[in-house]
């Protein structure tokens, strides 16, 4: 990885000649900030498209297409973050990309992590790789063993959903052995609610003789329904198994637990509250947000606090109005997001106090995120009716404590915004 390095400028762009050559290399490179598909793409090679089945120009439209194609992404994500926090310098990702035609790839992503002389990271360069799986003479696994031990069950249906045939790990996702689950129709087990949708659906792919990927909720004999996703490809099944005649296709179908995944996904969906006028999370949704981060994260991971208000709101509004105050509010998100290069949480606590959550800062670097935050403000005017109105904030920045709670380092930070008020106000001051 060390000529990638040499390649990449410390903005993250990179020369013509640098993109001609990583466009060369037998494996798909990639630029990014340092939020990885999350953030800015500086870079990505055309081969990407035989890896995830979509062209390039995709995934630099927008970059988190590659991240949706990654079912356990919430693992690597952690992974990559305590490599940042802790100033590694490589990383190593290994992970499956699910393609567009329901096939998959094992994919090695080797990662360089380019940083400053102050130890911020300035962009992530990556090397895809599909792994290959060669078997070996030590290697005597059957198929059947492997499907036991993986997280997926491979049934055999016919267009009645009897299960005909079944190999994986049925205890472990639906608390009943391959017999059971052989002898039982996928009907019986459906939530009441989600049989005539997936029947209507699967009728309509049969149709078209097309595959389909269902999300549904199976029956758990101990632990109430589960979510699925439910990879069906039609196949006519030999005689031999089919349990009537028809001219309807069997099915084979592959199963996959996704109940985390469904969980996290209405966790975030429940955290997008956000304030039409700063584009902020309103309070709640950002406390939440705040909690969950400390519960579901290292113990040991670095977070920090800036909370700030704007001086003298209310001097604002009675001079020029809501209107006017209701502007300079609308310019908070606005430049928030035009200064910091960094990736942040963005909430609304109260009227004119505002809170971004950073992760793998130190006190001292978002201490210095903020004196960045302050002056942009303290130098913007903005035009109303004619006029222009200049506006400063103060800022509190608070490091987390081992096992401290998300409302105590809140009580921290606006402790350091009160004592920037009364040092003056227009300054940055950090939490006791």
């Amino acid at each position: 990885m060390g000529p990638l390095n040499a390649c990449v400028h410390d903005d993250g762009s990179l020369s013509a000649e640098a993109q001609h050559w990583l466009q060369s290399l037998p494996g798909t490179a990639y630029v990014t900030d340092s939020a990885w598909w999350l953030g800015e793409l500086h870079f990505l090679a055309e081969s990407i498209s035989t890896l995830g089945q979509r062209q390039a120009a995709d995934y630099r439209s927008q970059p988190d297409r590659w991240l949706a194609q990654i079912p356990e992404r919430w693992p690597l994500l952690e992974q990559l973050q305590k490599a940042l926090a802790r100033g590694d310098h490589a990383a190593r990702l290994s992970y499956v990309v699910e393609r567009p035609d329901g096939s998959q790839c094992l994919v090695d992503d080797n990662l360089s992590i380019l940083r400053d002389a102050d130890g911020a990271v300035v962009a992530l360069v990556g090397f895809l790789l599909p792994q290959k799986v060669e078997p070996t003479a030590s290697e005597s696994l059957s198929l059947q063993s492997l499907l036991d031990h993986s997280g997926d069950v491979v049934m055999a249906l016919d267009e009645d959903l009897n299960c005909c045939d079944v190999a994986g790990n049925t205890q472990g996702m639906l608390g009943i052995g391959t017999a059971s689950l052989r002898s039982s129709s996928l009907f019986s087990l459906m939530a009441p609610e989600d049989g005539s949708r997936v029947q209507r659906l699967l009728a309509e792919a049969a149709a078209q003789a097309a595959s389909t990927m269902l999300e549904l909720r199976l029956r758990h004999r101990d632990r109430g329904y589960r979510w699925f996703e439910i990879h069906f490809s039609p196949c006519p099944l030999p005689a031999a198994l089919t349990l009537t005649s028809s001219e309807m296709p069997g099915w084979i179908a592959i199963a996959r637990d996704i109940t985390r995944r469904r969980q996290q996904s209405l966790q975030w969906d429940a955290y997008t509250a956000t304030d039409e006028l700063t584009s902020a999370l309103n309070r709640e949704p950002f406390m939440g947000l705040l909690n969950h981060a400390f519960s579901s994260g290292d113990a040991s991971a670095r977070f920090t606090l800036i909370v700030f208000d704007v001086d003298h709101f209310s001097d604002i509004n009675a001079a020029w109005g809501r209107e006017g105050g209701d502007l300079v509010l609308s310019c908070i998100g606005e430049m928030c997001r035009a200064t910091l290069k960094e990736r942040f949480s963005f909430g609304r606590l109260d009227d004119d106090t505002f809170a971004l959550l950073l992760s793998g800062k130190s006190l001292q670097e978002s201490a210095a995120i903020a004196e960045r935050l302050r002056g942009r403000f303290a130098s913007t005017r903005v035009e109303f009716h004619g006029h222009w109105l200049a506006f400063s904030v103060s800022l509190g920045v608070a490091e987390r404590r081992t096992e401290e709670s998300a409302q105590a380092l809140l009580t921290r930070a606006e402790a350091g915004v009160e004592a920037a008020k009364q040092l003056g106000r227009d300054r940055v001051q950090q939490a006791p």
